[in-house]
């Protein structure tokens, strides 16, 4: 009986050869030698970039697998019987195993420290559910859960540790696989614009997975398994072997550790020093009432509670204002008593503030006409998100 599964031996042939090519090309790419002119051309693409994924990111990954392919042809035929394929197949592999390792290392370090996705705050209470993207309603929902995106990071950083060394890289790509799999199905699921590069990850995982695959087959058949030759070591004097190992898996356990905790010490979220944050509700407005069709004075007000190097967000709900969004959203700074709210896209607008027990007031001035603003905090009810902590035991009457 045929069968599907490769040949109990490292992978050779066109298949290697393809791979060590395209990782050639993805290391260029991160220097800027790209084929990118030439895919927005194909695309129609003109003016700056586009970022995310447009049609020039796909027709990119296109245009470098059949440059990969191509490549890798003419190298075999060059090749003839000489045998390189054989000889630089253990250090493809090698180079595989630790840019897996490293990516997985970048992406996994910044779950675990809870940077990638953010834990919602006040801002995201006023963001109507209809508002949202699939990619915004993706962030809030695993930001609102540090249990969730903690495990998800280190289910990425530990394949990357296994990885590392050549005996424990079957089992660092079995997990590798399935978790990749999952993070691109998330990418596909919610338009996640890095669903090329979760395909990359993937496409690498398989890669090292795959002179495994006979092994496995007949593990699972319960045969005799049959041992992979063992790949040349390092060339040259047992220090200097010793110093190049040091070096290059410290650099790729270390650089994106390293990287993640300056990026910790800039840009995680601190509290604001202050005490207006918060969510309220408008229970007066001196300004006159239009008709119900025409009505954009505040509904409700929310503030930040934290700030990363830039100032807080704030986001402001109206009433029913025909010419604007429902919500409003900018970034807010405090000085004194002074209260400035600087819109996305508009001028900054100064309110003098005063409290009384929980009732804030602000009056400013609208079309050059002073008005006078009285808010409340919002009901517990409507800030629930915010303080529904994990717990292990969650009974009907907890989930009103």
């Amino acid at each position: 009986m045929p069968s599907f599964l490769p040949p109990n031996r490292p992978p050779d042939g066109l298949g290697v050869r393809w791979l060590a090519c395209w990782l050639l090309l993805t290391l260029l790419g991160w220097y800027g030698v790209t084929l990118t002119p030439l895919a927005r051309r194909l695309a129609g693409e003109t003016g700056p970039p586009l970022t995310g994924e447009p049609p020039s990111a796909f027709i990119l990954f296109g245009l470098n697998a059949g440059l990969a392919l191509i490549v890798a042809l003419a190298w075999g035929r060059a090749e003839g019987d000489r045998g390189w394929t054989a000889r630089a197949t253990p250090w493809i592999m090698r180079a595989a195993r630790l840019s897996l390792a490293y990516v997985l290392f970048i992406y996994g370090w910044q779950k675990v420290f809870l940077l990638q996705m953010a834990q919602p705050d006040h801002s995201d209470l006023l963001t109507r559910f209809g508002q949202m993207n699939h990619m915004g309603l993706l962030w809030r929902t695993v930001g609102a859960s540090p249990l969730f995106q903690f495990v998800g990071g280190a289910l990425e950083v530990l394949p990357a540790f296994l990885l590392l060394h050549r005996r424990t890289a079957l089992a660092g790509a079995l997990l590798a696989v399935p978790v990749l799999s999952f993070v691109l199905l998330l990418n596909l699921g919610f338009n996640v614009f890095v669903k090329l590069g979760a395909a990359n990850l993937l496409l690498l995982a398989v890669a090292i997975l795959w002179p495994h695959l006979p092994n496995l087959w007949r593990a699972l058949r319960n045969e005799p398994t049959r041992p992979l030759p063992a790949p040349p070591g390092l060339p040259g004097p047992r220090p200097l072997r010793a110093l190049a190992r040091v070096v290059v898996l410290g650099y790729v356990t270390c650089a994106p550790l390293l990287t993640t905790l300056d990026f910790v010490q800039k840009w995680s979220p601190r509290p604001v020093p202050h005490d207006l944050a918060g969510v309220y509700r408008v229970t007066a407005d001196s300004r006159p009432a239009p008709d119900i069709a025409n009505d954009c004075r505040w509904r409700t007000l929310a503030l930040n509670a934290y700030r990363a190097s830039l100032a807080p967000l704030y986001r402001l709900e109206r009433l029913n204002c025909p010419d604007a969004p429902a919500t409003g959203a900018g970034r807010y700074d405090v000085s004194g008593q002074t209260l400035i709210l600087t819109p996305v896209d508009g001028s900054p607008q100064r309110l003098r503030w005063a409290r009384q027990d929980a009732q804030l007031t602000l009056t400013g001035q609208e079309n050059g006409v002073p008005f006078t603003v009285t808010l409340e905090p919002a009901p517990a009810r409507d800030t629930r998100l915010l303080n529904d902590s994990w717990r292990l035991f969650v009974t009907p009457a907890a989930n009103e």
